[in-house]
């Protein structure tokens, strides 16, 4: 086979390849899909939604409303009496020491009493400086005969005053102010307790 044979035959193919490619090239350009923009049929697309909590999670918070609701709503007798502050409470003695300040103690009043045992004997019916005050509770004013009582305190007697525990209280708290006149010289007591004290004393020597 000559040279010039050959080279025809290799023209022939580069051509035919050339060929080839050129018409695989103009058959993908014309015959290739271009994608609408928008797809014909709407495709609906799924959310990603966040993870929903458990209801088991949820229940004891539900069934623990009514409950509440329910202790809001009972009426006030029932819900529990609040309790009074400290400081209030502190500051209110019990029952008893209530009680037992305003009935007085007889120990206590007898130590008190040493203030008036200069003028007053409540032990034994003799008269010092004023009348023996045993057997006071009781006793009309100016009772005692063998005593010399102020014209004030007779007149007291005359209109039927009585030495009640009231009547007591009040004499030895201011003795001038409750009868104006009368020649006990001793100021009074300034303590409540210490009247009580004086009182229960007399009354337990009786």
């Amino acid at each position: 086979m000559s040279m010039r044979t050959l080279v025809n035959i290799a023209v022939s193919i580069v051509i035919a390849l050339g060929i080839v490619f050129v018409v695989r090239g103009l058959a993908g350009f014309i015959f290739a899909v271009q994608p609408p923009e928008k797809p014909a049929i709407p495709v609906p697309v799924a959310e990603e939604s966040a993870p929903q909590p458990e209801k088991k999670a949820e229940a004891p918070a539900e069934q623990a409303a009514p409950a509440e609701q329910k202790q809001a709503e009972a009426p006030a007798a029932e819900q529990p009496a609040a309790e009074a502050p400290a400081e209030q409470q502190a500051a209110q003695p019990p029952a008893a020491e209530q009680q037992t300040a305003a009935a007085g103690d007889p120990a206590a009043g007898k130590k008190v009493f040493n203030k008036c045992k200069a003028c007053h004997f409540a032990d034994k019916e003799k008269n010092k400086v004023g009348p023996y005050l045993k057997g006071v509770m009781g006793r009309k004013a100016a009772a005692v005969e063998s005593f010399k009582y102020s014209e004030a305190m007779k007149a007291k007697g005359a209109e039927g005053l009585v030495w009640t525990e009231e009547n007591l209280k009040a004499y030895l708290a201011a003795p001038k102010k409750f009868v104006p006149g009368n020649k006990m010289a001793f100021a009074g007591l300034k303590k409540d307790k210490d009247i009580a004290d004086v009182i229960a004393y007399l009354k337990s020597v009786q």
